[in-house]
């Protein structure tokens, strides 16, 4: 199976197709001959079905090239993003660019008091309904975390309160394939019924590996539950370039790469053709202060670098930062 390069290359490029060639040939090296550490025994039954390589006990999959790459073929390379109402619709791969908040704040300055403070309920609600007013915003990102709601109830607690509080697409967070579930189940109950909400998916839910080369537990269920819905799935890898994964930035982006393919495999084995959106928030680690800072240019250079591959993948690309 080969893939074809976009002869439209407007804007900044770090890679060309010798780059893109070599990242694609070196990330399929590595999840043939090293793996990345699955947990989650429903995840790697099917893995092992599809012809993967799996070692109960490292809990590492081998992947073969043939079905990676069919995996990504599988893959729409463009898909609408409903909202609750079709005037907040908007398209995905039609080479256009489109927006959402950043996510997810665990601090943020209070106005009123002048503050820094642990971010709430209410705080999310008021993002929602500022980004709901705003055209250039197309989807919302849970932008900050309620954490004064029950640590077990804390994703259903964010998902009513954007629900409640912008008609837009949302993309929100699970920690496991349990929440993920009664997330979708909150969906059904606003869309009037699972075929409706399939065939108008207003919400996105998030899977980030754990960097390096690792999809946890809630992650792989998270994925699997999605899937069976047939509601987008974002898989955002969040590698840290010298602390993480590789000091080299080809030598992170092929770790990156790796993950987020894992995620793609694993979506695609579960419902072909699923909607999903090939994500990065990839960055270098600040050595001085252990942080990682979405602003630094090499954040820029991994987005560009997301941008080719999905080009060359012809898949949805997303990257976060500032």
């Amino acid at each position: 199976m080969s893939f074809t390069f976009s002869k439209e290359r407007r804007g900044y490029h770090i890679l060309d197709d010798a780059g893109v060639l070599a990242i694609h040939d070196a990330t399929m090296k590595l999840m043939g001959e090293y793996g990345v550490r699955i947990f989650g025994q429903e995840a790697k039954e099917l893995y092992r079905k599809a012809g993967c390589d799996v070692d109960a006990g490292s809990h590492m999959v081998k992947f073969p090239r043939d079905l990676v790459e069919w995996a990504i073929e599988v893959t729409p390379g463009t898909f609408t993003m409903c909202g609750r109402e079709p005037k907040d619709d908007f398209v995905l791969g039609d080479g256009t660019v489109s927006f959402t908040s950043f996510g997810t704040g665990l601090q943020m300055f209070d106005i009123e008091t002048g503050e820094v403070r642990e971010t709430k309920t209410e705080d999310l609600e008021n993002f929602a309904r500022f980004c709901d007013a705003i055209p250039e915003i197309n989807a919302f990102t849970t932008a900050v975390a309620a954490q004064d709601a029950p640590g077990p109830l804390k994703d259903f607690y964010e998902a009513e309160a954007i629900f409640k509080n912008t008609t837009k697409h949302a993309i929100l967070d699970a920690e496991n394939g349990h929440n993920a579930r009664a997330i979708i189940d909150m969906g059904i109950a606003i869309a009037g019924s699972a075929q409706a909400l399939r065939e108008r998916p207003f919400f996105t839910l998030c899977m980030c590996p754990n960097s390096p080369l690792e999809i946890h537990d809630g992650a792989s269920q998270v994925i699997i539950e999605t899937a069976k819905a047939g509601l987008p799935i974002s898989i955002l890898s969040m590698g840290l370039a010298g602390g993480t994964t590789p000091a080299t930035l080809a030598g992170t982006f092929v770790v990156t790469n790796a993950e987020i393919l894992a995620g793609i495999v694993l979506t695609q084995l579960v419902h072909e053709g699923n909607p999903v959106i090939y994500g990065s928030s990839t960055t270098v680690m600040d050595m001085r202060r252990a942080t990682s800072p979405v602003g630094a240019p090499e954040h820029g250079m991994f987005g560009a670098m997301v941008a080719e591959m999905g080009k060359y993948y012809d898949v949805v690309t997303k990257v976060g930062g500032t």
